[in-house]
Formats: C-alpha cells, structure tokens, sequence
C-alpha cells in the first residue's frame, strides 16, 4: 500500500528533514520503498493511502487548527485546559522537566510524556519532522510522539536504543486530570521475578484440560486464558490449574481473573492493557504474585515498565484470529528494536541484591513453527503459542520442534561467546 506524505509549499523544507528519518528507519529495516513524498495542496500536511486520510496542521507555518486531526502546538507556554480533543502540545514546563500532552483519539484521556531535556535547545521541525516519518511507518501517536522525542535526545545518526534516551509516560497528574487508574501506590516496587529457566515454550489455553495435558508433556510456563467471565466452572478450572502447576513446579499464569488468582494464591496473574485498567496493582504486588503484562509499541512498554512486572509481552507479531486486537501487528523489526530496547533497562534482582538490566520478555501472536525460529532470533526469552499447539494433531511432536529451534539459537550464541572468548 502506498503512501503520500505531502508538505504544504510554505513549509517545503521539511521534505528533506523528513527524508533523512525515513532513511535512517530503513537502516533499521524498516519498509519505506512505499513511502513518496509531494506537496500538498492545503495548508496542511497530509499523510494519504487509499483507504485513509490524516490531515496535521501546527504552528510552524500558518494554518487553521480547524479541520484538521491534529494540530501539533511547539509554541505555546501553556497547554489550554481542558485539551482539545485534535491538540498536541510540546514542551510544556512542569516543575523541573517538560511534558509533552494530547488527549487519546479513541478513549479521549489526556496523555503526556515527561522528559529533563530543554527542549527549545532542538528544532522543532526536526521533532516535527521526525513525527510525520513514524506516522508515515504506521506508529500509533502514542508511539510516533514518544520515539520522536527520544530521538531528540541522540544524534541525528543514531537511533534510540538506550532507556536513557526515552521520555517516561506520565502515570498522574492532577493538573491535567491524567491517571491511569492502576491503582497503585506511591512506592513501586519490583514484582518476583520468574525463573527464566523454565521460559522458552509458554503455551496459551483456554482450558484446565488443556493445562493438564501440557504439563504432563514437560511445559514448565503456561497460561490459562478463560475468555468467558461467566464460565459456571471458571473459578475451579483456576483452582484446579494452580494446584496442579505446584505439583508440576511449573508457573501457571491466570489470565485477567486477578482477583480468583489473589484468592487461590495463584503463581502470576497475565494482564493486558484493558484489564490492567481495571486491576489492583497494590493488591497484587502484596499477594506476591508474578506479574505479566502486554505491549503493543513502544508507549506502552514505557509506561507499563514503570510498575516493574516479572515479564513483559511483546505482540501481536504477526496476524492472529485468536483475539480481536485493537493494535497492528508489529512485525520482527520492531520486535528486535523493542527487544534492544529492554535490554538496556535497569531491574534490581532481588535475589542477590545486585543491579542487572532486562526484563524477560515474550513475544506472543500469530507464531508457529514457520516463523518460530526468526522470532526467536529477536533475542526475546519465551514465545507464547495459542493454536500452533492445540490445533496440532500431535502437541508433543509440535513441543519438541519447538524446543529443538530454541535450543538451536541457545547453542549458536553459546558457540559466538566461545569464539569471542
């Protein structure tokens, strides 16, 4: 599918800034062969496909904040209360470090991102153009807004890796009515960790049968996902799931249903975006349960980072039918960006009171054993699997396929340390 970014004539210049982002996205191996650039006909800047049309409007050149999706504001001092719905505001002061603010287009909450660098010591076409490109790449706001101002935080050769380098997702802010509603307290503390040994293999069901089967087979992660709220089993399938994880000394993960997991003193609870919403984070941590949760992009991963989970899920990587999933897939590049990402953030390991960095991840959606192995070659911990094991005509032959990718990619980097040594 092709897309047009078309530049109003008064702002011409910024065809070039955003031709060099674009260029540096492909260095990561990012798709831009089907991006054109042109002039647009309006005063706005137009991101065009067949299918859709996003008109962005700023005040870097004179045009309306009228009739147009977003209207990117780099010289204002203040953002206006309450935000307008089609408003992003840069480099707001907030005591000692600026924001950057805008409202959600699908849930209308106010959302910002927090940062320590003087943001008037960069260009603001240069974030600006930087934000076109992301957008131009299919990256959500969120995402586009985020990454853009990481970027402003490195070189214009470079691309952010680094945690150092992000803005941090603003968690509450009573000023401009952001709370995520967590409910969490003041003081996050680290989340047990999982045993990262028995990672790898982390099979989805939906049922306890199918829990019971696979830990026979030797599974030592799984989650249980039960869709259905009003299942009249549902609490004993959870009780029985746990029960049976102990004695396999397996981690058995519930999904959504936290508080049946607090109740039955559950290994760890799976959670994703919308669930967590309507969790109770404190609840959780002192119950010491292991905490999952899912990302869809590099916002979410920043901001969910901040309550310091046993695992973080990276998805959906490739197409699936298994749920309705408001986001796009992500495809491996953004994975292994993703992956690099994490890499770097830091993670006191209470079992030997050291700093390390990283977080266990799992990548999850769409794998199976025709792409398992360049999933897997993203650096990620564990691959989750939904259908490529129960829809199998023989799940113990799937399992040891999939341990024998995993455990090819684990004697590979074994032999590099070797020869590096």
């Amino acid at each position: 599918m092709m897309v047009s970014i078309l530049v109003p004539s008064s702002k011409i210049e910024l065809t070039g800034e955003i031709q060099q982002a674009l260029l540096l996205a492909k260095q990561q191996g990012l798709a831009i062969d089907n991006i054109e650039l042109g002039v647009s006909p309006t005063q706005y800047l137009l991101i065009k496909t067949d299918q859709s049309e996003l008109v962005i409007g700023s005040d870097l050149w004179s045009c309306s904040s009228r009739d147009c999706h977003r209207y990117i504001h780099y010289h204002s001092s203040q953002a206006s209360l309450p935000i307008e719905s089609n408003a992003v505001y840069h480099g707001i002061v907030d005591g000692n470090a600026w924001l950057d603010i805008w409202m959600h287009a699908e849930n209308r909450e106010t959302r910002a991102i927090g940062y320590q660098n003087d943001p008037t010591l960069v260009e603001p076409r240069y974030h600006f153009a930087w934000a076109i490109a992301l957008l131009s790449l299919d990256f959500p706001l969120e995402d586009a807004l985020t990454f853009a101002r990481g970027k402003m935080h490195v070189s214009r050769e470079t691309w952010p890796s680094e945690y150092g380098d992000f803005p941090v997702p603003i968690l509450e802010h009573d000023k401009f009515g952001i709370s995520v509603g967590w409910n969490v307290t003041s003081e996050l503390e680290q989340f047990s960790h999982v045993d990262a040994t028995k990672l790898g293999l982390y099979p989805v069901v939906d049922s306890f049968d199918w829990v019971a089967t696979l830990l026979e087979l030797g599974i030592k992660t799984i989650q249980l996902r039960i869709k259905d709220p009003d299942a009249p089993d549902l609490e004993q399938q959870i009780i029985d799931a746990i029960e049976l994880g102990r004695q396999h000394c397996a981690q058995v993960f519930i999904n959504d249903h936290w508080q049946l997991a607090i109740k039955h003193c559950a290994y760890g609870v799976h959670l994703g975006q919308e669930d967590l919403e309507v969790s109770n984070i404190s609840q959780l941590r002192r119950a010491d349960i292991r905490l999952g949760l899912s990302t869809h992009g590099y916002y979410e991963l920043l901001r969910i980072v901040q309550l310091k989970p046993s695992y973080i899920a990276l998805g959906h990587i490739f197409p699936t039918t298994t749920k309705q999933m408001p986001s796009k897939p992500q495809g491996l590049v953004r994975l292994a960006l993703y992956q690099t990402l994490i890499n770097s953030i830091p993670n006191v390991n209470h079992a030997n009171a050291t700093q390390n960095f990283g977080y266990p991840t799992v990548a999850i959606g769409g794998i199976d054993l025709s792409n398992a192995a360049s999933v897997w070659r993203c650096g990620v911990t564990s691959l989750a699997v939904v259908r490529a094991i129960t829809l199998a005509d023989s799940p113990q032959e799937v399992i040891g396929e999939f341990e024998q990718i995993m455990r090819d990619k684990a004697l590979l980097v074994e032999e590099v340390l070797d020869v590096d040594g």
